[in-house]
């Protein structure tokens, strides 16, 4: 249940991190910043970075290196969301044609 709970809650803060009105402002200061706000997998691995600390993941398990061990977890894990994102848009979601 904590795996869920740390896969939700990190999709939910990337997408409200990329769409809320206080970060937009910041993400239009300097080019750098919008192309990370832009890609969710980038965005997705400082978010999941943070959260492997709040609920104490570590998927390098027997494993364990201070630092190091949230940084793979949370790069791991926005791949995997950055993947069922992609996945679910593809599937569910709506093609503009111009």
């Amino acid at each position: 249940m904590n795996l869920i709970a740390y896969a939700v809650v990190g999709r939910l803060l990337i997408w409200l991190w990329q769409t809320s009105g206080p970060t937009t402002r910041i993400w239009k200061l300097h080019p750098f910043l919008t192309e990370q706000a832009e890609c969710d997998f980038c965005t997705g691995c400082w978010v999941y970075f943070a959260l492997a600390f709040l609920f104490g993941q570590n998927w390098l398990a027997p494993i364990y290196v201070p630092v190091l061990s949230e940084f793979v977890t949370g790069v791991v894990a926005s791949f995997i969301a950055h993947l069922a994102s992609a996945g679910w848009q593809m599937k569910w979601g709506v093609v503009e044609l111009r």
